[in-house]
């Protein structure tokens, strides 16, 4: 059974994805140093939040399945080629996405009650 949530939610668990992100970035940065990887131990995370994000753009966001897809190719291509972990800019790719999806709808004007539109409440 799907679940769907008010626009309100959808904004609180897209903003909770974009801070669990950034947390993984700067731990990364903090256990494995100048490093371009995400430390081993973000990767489970990582792929949670990720998966998160592509689901609620994709069933949740109005018009979002572009960006749902945005996201899948990001976190597909984003991976180093010898190690096989994923990046930091390919973190990095994927907030700019998120805040770049954020600023359109928040620049779309908003109609009021429509359900799942992600315009309709403040990111």
């Amino acid at each position: 059974m799907r679940i769907t949530f008010t626009p309100g939610q959808v904004a609180m668990l897209i903003e909770r994805a974009e801070r669990q992100l950034e947390q993984i970035v700067t731990d990364s940065v903090r256990q494995g140093g100048p490093g371009r990887n995400i430390a081993r131990s973000a990767h489970h995370a990582l792929h949670e939040t990720v998966v998160t994000l592509i689901r609620l753009y994709r069933e949740q966001v109005e018009g979002g399945a572009p960006v749902a897809t945005r996201i899948a190719r990001a976190y597909a291509k984003g991976t180093d080629a010898q190690s096989g972990c994923p990046t930091i800019a390919c973190v990095r790719t994927i907030q700019s996405l998120v805040r770049e999806e954020r600023a359109a709808h928040a620049a779309a004007p908003a109609s009021p009650g429509a359900p799942g539109r992600l315009s309709s409440a403040p990111l």
